[in-house]
């Protein structure tokens, strides 16, 4: 006569084989293995409830409730989606920040090659919007004079608040 225990193993575990008994079962963490490529990640991650992307007039769209539990990922039709609401919201706003960006740089755009023009930027540090003058070390709110930069930060500070986690 078979007998047969059904076991509930804690999520993120697997049964660790190796030093495991009848008597005696023992778990181990699930070795998770990375993605390599887009593809892998969409055939083995499935989409989470949160995630948000932003529509075609500019509204911030997210998932409430999923189909189906581990609902596959489109490769193809899924690569707007973003982690959660804050950062649909950070990317919109960065996606403004860009186009008024180039509007006051006129056409500049910096040299991150050359080390002796300075760049003037606006910059995360420590989570505190900060202006600096770089040089080498690229950053995305970058300006042909300080005084762009400077302007461009008292009109837009709301906007670069948004978009800090992608800053």
């Amino acid at each position: 006569m078979e007998k047969e225990i059904k076991i509930k193993v804690p999520e993120g575990m697997e049964i660790d084989k190796e030093n495991s008994t009848f008597e005696c079962i023992k778990f181990k963490p699930v070795k998770k293995e990375l993605p390599k490529t887009w593809e892998e990640y969409c055939k083995t991650y499935p989409i989470r409830e949160g995630e948000s992307w932003i529509s075609d007039f500019g509204k911030i769209l997210h998932i409430d409730v999923l189909p189906t539990p581990n609902t596959k990922r489109n490769c193809i039709v899924d690569r707007n989606l973003l982690p959660n609401e804050e950062y649909a919201k950070a990317m919109l706003a960065l996606c403004q920040l860009i186009q008024l960006r180039d509007c006051y740089n006129d056409g500049w755009v910096p040299d991150w090659s050359n080390d002796i023009n300075p760049k003037y930027c606006i910059i995360i540090f420590h989570n505190h919007i900060l202006k600096s003058i770089l040089s080498e070390t690229s950053t995305i709110l970058a300006f042909k004079t300080e005084e762009l930069r400077d302007k461009f930060l008292n009109n837009f500070r709301d906007l670069i608040e948004i978009a800090k986690p992608l800053l």
